[in-house]
């Protein structure tokens, strides 16, 4: 019998203060049956070991760190990590993203109900929080729900391979047993990784939906520090790029999932486009009705004082 249900999963790299915060998090959770796998992606390790001592988390019982010579990329750090759980339940936690207390209990339980594994992971609604790092200190700038709200039982995948759904990893409790199935991370991918993986576990189950708001995706303007997003680390748009790959694979004949993949991208692609050409049109519709409004109303002035 596993001693825990869940395995967190943490890659990090010189970021002690979002790290302190995410521990911080963990062991405030109401369920605390999981172990704590750390990918320390070159950074210095002497700081992550003294934040997990702070909180009672020790090498070798509740927390595992595996530090590398140099950073090998998200692709390669998410692999290495989700190789060394055994737990039954797998999250994949970015160490500037945050869980609210009960996030752990409510997503387990969810998941233990289902005894036919109908479903492969469960998913829940998220805070989009805005912030700011001066020196060492993290500055909440807002909070809002408006943009990571789920409703519905269940996650649409048509929408998630038309790239207009997307699940943000701290929000995706998932069956190891769907991860085996599924196969690692992407080495090779140093941006959109886990969406990638969850492409593929998606294809051994349904991702459940609990609309509560239960946990945070963490957001900050660029710096060019160690603070900034991973999106930020590149100078195109890496989103683009991760479309773009996906065609490019379906061009080659790589897959039926690529080419289906493909398929939504490119019709939700071209919905845009004409939606757009559409707004557009009735914006110009809009202004010259303004324009002939003013002139009837000029005319209409002149006529009365004729």
């Amino acid at each position: 019998m596993q001693p825990y249900k869940v395995a967190i999963l943490i890659r990090t790299k010189n970021r002690l203060p979002f790290l302190r915060r995410a521990v911080k998090t963990l062991m405030a959770q109401s369920f605390q049956s999981f172990k704590l796998y750390i990918v320390n992606d070159g950074g210095d390790e002497a700081g992550i070991r003294q934040c997990l001592e702070e909180h009672g988390l020790f090498y070798g019982d509740r927390a595992l760190c595996v530090s590398l010579p140099m950073s090998t990329g998200r692709g390669s750090a998410l692999s290495i990590g989700l190789s060394m759980a055994r737990e039954e339940y797998l999250l994949i936690h970015d160490d500037d993203d945050t869980l609210e207390p009960s996030f752990l209990e409510k997503t387990v339980g969810f998941l233990e109900k289902d005894r036919s594994h109908f479903f492969a992971g469960v998913t829940t609604s998220n805070y989009d929080v805005y912030e700011h790092v001066e020196g060492d200190e993290i500055i909440i700038d807002r909070r809002t729900d408006q943009l990571g709200g789920k409703s519905g039982s269940m996650i649409d995948y048509s929408l998630y391979l038309a790239h207009a759904c997307i699940v943000m990893p701290i929000t995706l409790l998932f069956r190891r047993s769907a991860f085996l199935s599924a196969g690692n991370a992407n080495t090779m991918m140093s941006y959109v990784e886990d969406h990638d993986l969850f492409l593929r576990l998606m294809r051994y189950g349904e991702i459940g939906i609990i609309p509560e708001f239960l946990c945070s995706y963490h957001q900050r303007p660029s710096t060019g520090s160690a603070y900034d997003l991973s999106r930020d680390e590149v100078s195109y748009s890496y989103e683009m790029a991760y479309k773009n790959s996906v065609i490019r694979d379906a061009l080659n004949g790589k897959s039926s999932l690529k080419n289906m993949q493909a398929y939504f991208i490119n019709h939700n692609h071209l919905d845009r486009y004409y939606m757009g050409q559409l707004s557009q049109q009735v914006g110009q519709l809009q202004e010259a009705f303004s324009e002939m409004s003013q002139l009837m109303k000029a005319v209409l002035t002149h006529l009365a004082r004729q």
